[in-house]
């Protein structure tokens, strides 16, 4: 049997499976397996990306392709290439139409190169074969990293931090949002005047779609409150004189529109929910805003002034710290339950304030306080861990009983709890520029 023949019999034995399963109905086009540019590359003769100049069928079974040469990746490919392949879709021939750009993978019998619909990608995916490490990883997404990686500015890994999927486009995202349900999440890009989003499947970073949203003051970056990625909210706080009052701001693909208003410096967000710190003087209330609804709920009273709160995964309780500023006074940190009414709030005097606070799990967290010194804490503030030298530059995430960051130079890092003992994971490749959880 023919290398041709071996290559295009899973496409017709797919189609055919495909043909059976519906036999009320027409036949339908040929069915692929999601190819894998990586392995095609290793795999078959040729490689190029270019835009079809001329069709022909010599007979009723073949179809000859004329394609004008972008960039040949792989084989002896000129400025044009002509391709042999089935003449009907239905049976895993090439479709396209003129002028149409895309990625093909070919094989080579005598002087004939022969390609087939299983084998066509789209340009970005085989470019991205060329310059990037072959996707590695096993098991769900655990982290997001964005930067600059070559044709690509994400990248998802699994919990041993191996690649799963490239999230290819041009510019450097500057945070992440998952979506509620863990299957899509939000890149998020800062503009001058606002930001532009890009939703995409979590578990393959395809793109779904783009959204621009202009917020001439935003305080915090759109977070996503829906499990499509179609419900975005953000929140714009009061200025320091509180002449401007805040607004959180639900957006659609359809508009714009405020859910809630009033006087707030800070708001944190757990799937569809947001939880503002509105000032009812003389002391904050914490606030439930349904971002579906807009329905809100006043939960209870918290310590004024708190910084910005880090929910769990859980999204029942909050940690984060507080500092008079004003007064110079009195740095705590802090854990607050709301799932009772009203809320309870525990705390505990720190050293030295504004640090960060990042979940591990349900039942620990740990808060990157003074330079280099790390603190792990249960819900109950009870101290389960101190260790200095965790310094990681681009950002810090928790999963699980780990730390997990990226340092400047690329290097993504773990810390083993208790000890704080430090490993380096893998380099990445290119510019990496911030990390996030998958989980939120």
């Amino acid at each position: 049997m023919s290398r041709s023949v071996k290559a295009l019999l899973l496409c017709v034995v797919v189609a055919v499976a495909a043909a059976l399963a519906v036999a009320v109905e027409p036949a339908r086009a040929c069915s692929c397996l999601p190819p894998d540019p990586w392995a095609l590359l290793a795999k078959t003769d040729g490689a190029f990306v270019g835009r079809l100049v001329s069709r022909r069928e010599p007979d009723d079974r073949r179809a000859i392709l004329a394609f004008s040469v972008e960039r040949a990746v792989k084989g002896e490919i000129g400025a044009t290439v002509e391709v042999e392949t089935e003449k009907s879709g239905g049976a895993c021939g090439i479709e396209t139409t003129v002028g149409e750009r895309i990625g093909l993978f070919l094989v080579r019998e005598g002087d004939t190169w022969l390609g087939h619909l299983c084998w066509q990608v789209a340009p970005e995916d085989l470019l991205a074969a060329t310059v990037l490490p072959a996707p590695n990883g096993t098991g769900p997404v655990v982290l997001l990293v964005g930067g600059r990686f070559g044709p690509a500015r994400s990248m998802v890994l699994d919990g041993q931090g191996r690649t799963l999927a490239y999230g290819l486009g041009s510019g450097v995202p500057s945070a992440f949002s998952a979506c509620p349900g863990g299957r899509r999440i939000v890149e998020i890009t800062d503009l001058d005047r606002g930001f532009l989003v890009t939703i995409r499947e979590l578990s393959t970073m395809r793109f779904v779609r783009r959204q621009r949203i202009v917020s001439p003051s935003p305080s915090s970056r759109p977070h996503c409150a829906s499990v499509e990625g179609d419900r975005l909210v953000a929140f714009s706080g009061s200025g320091p004189d509180l002449e401007r009052r805040a607004r959180l701001v639900r957006y659609t693909p359809s508009g714009a529109s405020t859910i809630w208003e009033g006087i707030a410096w800070y708001a944190s967000f757990w799937r569809n929910k947001a939880f503002v710190q509105g000032v009812e003087w003389p002391s904050t209330a914490l606030v439930e805003v349904d971002a579906r609804t807009g329905a809100t709920q006043r939960l209870g009273v918290v310590p004024d002034p708190v910084r910005e709160l880090v929910p769990n995964g859980a999204g029942a309780l909050f940690a984060g710290d507080s500092y008079d500023e004003a007064n110079a006074c009195c740095p705590q940190l802090l854990v607050i339950d709301v799932r009772r009414r009203p809320t309870t709030v525990r705390r505990i005097p720190l050293r030295t304030p504004f640090g960060s606070t990042v979940w591990l799990s349900n039942d620990r967290f740990a808060y990157l306080g003074r330079p280099g010194e790390t603190l792990v804490y249960t819900p109950a503030l009870r101290l389960v861990a101190r260790f200095r030298g965790w310094n990681t530059t681009l950002g810090t995430v928790g999963s699980g009983g780990s730390l997990f960051g990226l340092r400047a130079d690329g290097a993504l890092i773990t810390a083993r709890l208790p000890s704080g003992r430090t490993r380096l994971v893998r380099r990445l490749p290119g510019a990496p520029s911030v990390i996030a959880s998958a989980t939120g």
